[in-house]
């Protein structure tokens, strides 16, 4: 997927990397492993820092024109869109 459409009519380039447009979310407890592992002497490299990720990690894509944050359920193109509430 190269190009992400906002329902407010941006279009998010996801070509370019890093994209400040893409985001990830991960579980507290997924980090906590990761720290453990680094406090107890492992060398935590990028390739066992993303293995410890993989499947554990939900892709966010956020809207710089509205703020919609577009959750990417389980990398299948299929999205869970968010909007910010307007403030009472």
């Amino acid at each position: 997927m190269a190009k992400f459409a906002c329902r407010c009519g941006y279009v998010i380039n996801l070509i370019v990397s890093p994209n400040g447009n893409e985001w990830k979310l991960i579980p507290e407890r997924t980090l906590e492993d990761i720290v453990d592992a680094v406090d107890g002497g492992k060398v935590v490299d990028g390739e066992y820092f993303y293995e410890m990720l993989r499947g554990k990690e939900i892709t966010v894509y956020r809207c710089p024109s509205c703020g919609r944050l577009h959750l990417e359920e389980a990398g299948r193109n299929k999205f869970v869109t968010y909007i910010k509430e307007p403030s009472a």
